[in-house]
């Protein structure tokens, strides 16, 4: 059953936070201003606000024992990060309550101060914002730093649990390369292009999904309501699945390719391209004529970007798709059809992923 992406509630239902293990979080600046430093060649040029929000960060194990900060960086209008609860210690962050207010011991000038409740992911989160909150606003006073409006960070927070080395791994990549992706999304177009270009002025939606067991997923198109242009890479089996429903209902499609345009295409393929219903394009040259993880994932962060709507067939705990959606702004449509329990390769845990956007504090 479909399951639309509501990411101002969504949240997993009785799901205990406090619970040990690894947290992928992402919480972005009010109305998504710049006010953390900017991406030059790729990589995250820190300003000195950027550099307090690391700060904070990196402090976090000393003043909360049972808090790891793990891998994470500093974009300029958000912030991802994976914490790893692992037990309380003799000082905890304080467990707050949905009215605002403290059930334990709160901080004084910004720090932790006597015996507490045991850490919850929510606790680390407003904590993170309240004390980057009061250090911003000092900045603002004291050394010039822009003004925000209202409050520094969005209410809402972004969360996917983390379950097994693999599914770690891949987060932990997705950050490592997030300024690089920031880059050529948002600075970069496809170059080459075959078929008909018109179709980008169509209102596009996005079908990405996850590889699964052999033989998984619908034989027919998984979308109820005909879009006026599906967008995709067309790679795993769900989206090929994809591709051949559109082909045979002659939907419009654009592919954007992980690699160099072919020399030549297969016969029904060039038969759509020359029927104005298919166009092809890639950012990468002629010379690259492999598929790579890397620009795989950098396709699917760029249809996603570019796309009105979005549709994920699969959601598996071991992709990259549930980090891609950590990106996505929050007013753009998003509808999973299928939360995968079991990936091509067993994971530690065999549970699925769960994402979600959480109230945040």
């Amino acid at each position: 059953m479909a399951a639309e992406f509501h990411r101002r509630s969504i949240r997993l239902r009785g799901y205990d936070y406090t619970r040990q293990g690894a947290y992928f979080v992402t919480f972005c600046t009010q109305e998504r201003r710049r006010l953390f430093g900017t991406v030059v060649n790729g990589r995250m040029a820190l300003n000195d606000a950027g550099r307090m929000v690391q700060t904070v960060w990196n402090e976090l194990p000393a003043h909360y024992p049972g808090v790891v900060a793990d891998a994470f960086v500093v974009m300029p209008d958000h912030f991802h990060g994976v914490v790893r609860l692992v037990g309380a210690g003799p000082r905890a962050c304080p467990s707050v309550a949905e009215n605002g207010q403290a059930r334990g011991p709160v901080e004084q000038n910004g720090q932790a101060r006597g015996p507490a409740p045991t850490m919850s992911l929510p606790d680390v989160v407003h904590r993170i914002k309240t004390l980057t909150t009061k250090r911003y606003i000092d900045g603002v006073m004291q050394c010039g730093w822009p003004r925000f409006p209202g409050k520094l960070w969005q209410r809402n927070y972004y969360e996917i649990i983390v379950r097994g080395d693999r599914a770690l791994a891949n987060i932990r990549a997705y950050i490592h390369d997030n300024p690089a992706h920031w880059d050529v999304v948002r600075y970069g177009e496809p170059r080459f292009m075959v078929g008909n270009r018109a179709l980008l002025d169509l209102p596009k939606t996005a079908f990405l999904a996850s590889r699964g067991p052999v033989g998984a997923g619908p034989r027919a198109c998984p979308i109820d309501t005909a879009p006026a242009c599906i967008i995709s890479g067309f790679l795993s089996p769900m989206e090929r699945t994809m591709f051949d429903a559109c082909f045979t209902a002659g939907t419009p499609m654009i592919q954007v390719l992980a690699r160099g345009l072919p020399a030549a295409f297969a016969p029904r393929v060039q038969r759509t391209i020359d029927a104005g219903r298919l166009l092809v394009m890639t950012p990468f040259p002629e010379t690259e004529v492999r598929f790579s993880a890397p620009r795989a994932a950098w396709c699917n962060q760029y249809l996603l970007h570019v796309a009105d709507a979005i549709v994920i067939g699969q959601l598996a705990q071991d992709g990259m798709h549930a980090c891609l959606l950590a990106d996505l702004p929050g007013d753009k449509p998003v509808t999973v059809l299928n939360r995968m329990t079991v990936a091509c390769n067993a994971l530690p845990g065999g549970a699925d992923v769960t994402s979600s956007r959480s109230l945040g504090k």
